[in-house]
């Protein structure tokens, strides 16, 4: 069930309207969050507030997630994914290197091992 919030005491709901006069804030009972809708469009939902509270977050947040934001969250996005992607294959590439390297000193310190890395031609 949502309760529609029409005032609060850090007047976030007449700050957001501030911000775009169709905004409205409620309360979701079911999820246990505030939430941030818009009464011009025809699903009003746009943003479900992160924060416990309403407070100066919200309006940060709300001003961040706006659909004039929108390529350079995107851009954002694309960046971090670059980054973890980066990371992740560094990561692979230093494990490897360690396993290698554990193998062929193995190898260099067990003469049964020697022979196991070599051809031999009959």
């Amino acid at each position: 069930m949502l309760i529609r919030i029409l005032e609060d005491a850090h007047d976030i709901v007449n700050r957001l309207k501030e911000i775009d006069q169709n905004y409205f804030v409620v309360f979701n009972q079911e999820k246990n969050c505030f939430e941030v809708h818009n009464s011009s469009q025809k699903q009003t939902f746009c943003l479900r507030v992160p924060f416990k509270n309403l407070d100066c977050r919200t309006i940060s947040h709300t001003l961040k997630t706006k659909r004039e934001n929108f390529e350079k969250i995107l851009a954002e996005i694309e960046k971090n994914n670059n980054y973890i992607e980066k990371e992740n294959k560094r990561i692979l590439k230093d494990k490897t290197q360690f396993k290698l390297r554990e193998m062929f000193n193995y190898s260099q310190n067990h003469d049964e091992i020697k022979d196991a890395y070599t051809t031999k031609w009959a």
